[in-house]
């Protein structure tokens, strides 16, 4: 089955959308990342809306990685305060996110996050009842793919747990290119390289199908091409791989993804996500790549349409594109001490982590566990 729920419009400029998207709405609520504010695309937007005769309300002060604490401390005002009956997400994934799930909690407010959100693959949660609220999404980062997909990602303390359904996806995606021309170097090549993990990973899942299999390879091959230039600013190539993300997205949304996500969401105290997915996605795909035929035969399909050959030429472009973007080494952002003091729970629960059963191969814990210390120690 594949299925897409969001209405996308692009282009440059296309944030003038949001006039015609909001007519008939009367109270906005705009959440939106500070970057956004300060390159003035939040007082292009609020202007957008109020022209189209919508009362508008904007909250900036947003965490960059949202956790349940975030939309605890914004509901009362949504509720009380604010009152609004279309919700404007203007920023990276995590403002989309944090959108997504004060949807969830507006909308159903006898609904609880333990109940609702994946906590590991063990467990069945709640689904999420009919919302009301529509959302429109406007990425301002070109990497998580939130502008279409149907989850939402939480911090919970120091672990990423997702909340998971249609419900949630955004009603019309806004794809402005102006918007990611603002991001820095780090950030363009971090949100980038998690394009490239999210095509590689669609790819590969025992749900992968021929439609999301094009919109996989469209997304890698883009980011192959184009992401050294965006890193330096080009604008066409800022262009490109912001689309890119949203095709990876659509990809993901249908086939889900595998084991590096389930990793990378466990290490998230370590830092940046994309950043984390790219060092990690070398030493899974030379374990998936390993034990299973049909991962072997993926990999290399890759590899053919990036002008090589086998998976492990696919393992090579990867880790030599990661070293071209000055990719850390996991021991340069966390030390031995503390990596190796929390290395088993990370293994447990990057286990019990949803996303395990859509992996080519299903790994023990102690695999897992292996996989952290050799991306730790680069061997």
């Amino acid at each position: 089955m594949f299925q897409l729920k969001t209405r996308i419009i692009e282009g440059e400029g296309s944030l003038k959308a949001l006039s015609r998207e909001v007519k008939g709405y009367e109270r906005v609520l705009i959440l939106s990342s500070s970057s956004m504010k300060r390159h003035g695309f939040l007082g292009e937007a609020e202007d957008y809306v109020r022209e189209a005769g919508a009362e508008v309300f904007s909250v900036t002060d947003l965490p960059a990685e949202p956790g349940v604490e975030t939309v605890e401390e914004l509901l009362p005002k949504l509720r009380e305060e604010f009152q609004p009956d279309l919700l404007v997400a203007l920023g990276g994934g995590s403002v989309i996110d944090t959108a997504k799930a004060l949807k969830v909690f507006y909308d159903a407010p006898e609904v609880k996050f333990e109940e609702i959100a994946f906590i590991d693959r063990f467990s069945r949660p709640k689904p999420i009842p009919k919302l009301k609220t529509p959302l429109i999404a406007i990425p301002s980062t070109s990497g998580a793919g939130s502008e279409v997909s149907a989850s939402s990602v939480l911090k919970k303390g120091e672990v990423k747990y997702n909340i998971v359904s249609l419900e949630i996806a955004p009603d019309v995606a806004i794809l402005d290119p102006r918007l990611p021309r603002t991001m820095p170097g780090e950030v363009a090549r971090n949100s980038g390289l998690d394009v490239l993990v999210h095509g590689i990973e669609a790819y590969t899942t025992k749900a992968a199908s021929p439609f999301s299999d094009t919109m996989a390879i469209n997304a890698i091959k883009t980011v192959y091409r184009w992401l050294p230039l965006s890193v330096k600013g080009d604008e066409e190539a800022r262009a490109r791989v912001h689309y890119a993300a949203t095709m990876a997205g659509i990809a993901f949304l249908n086939a889900r993804l595998g084991l590096c996500h389930a990793m990378s969401h466990k290490a998230a105290w370590i830092g940046p996500h994309g950043l984390l997915n790219a060092i990690f996605i070398p030493y899974v795909m030379e374990f998936n790549a390993e034990r299973s035929e049909y991962a072997r035969r993926r990999y290399a399909e890759i590899a053919r349409e990036l002008g090589f050959n086998t998976a492990k030429d696919l393992i090579e472009v990867v880790k030599e594109l990661n070293e071209m973007l000055k990719v850390p080494r996991l021991s340069e952002l966390v030390d031995e001490e503390t990596f190796v003091s929390k290395v088993e729970e990370m293994a447990n629960k990057a286990y019990r982590d949803g996303l395990i059963p859509f992996n080519p191969v299903e790994p023990k814990p102690e695999e897992i566990r292996e996989l952290y210390l050799r991306a730790f120690y680069g061997r």
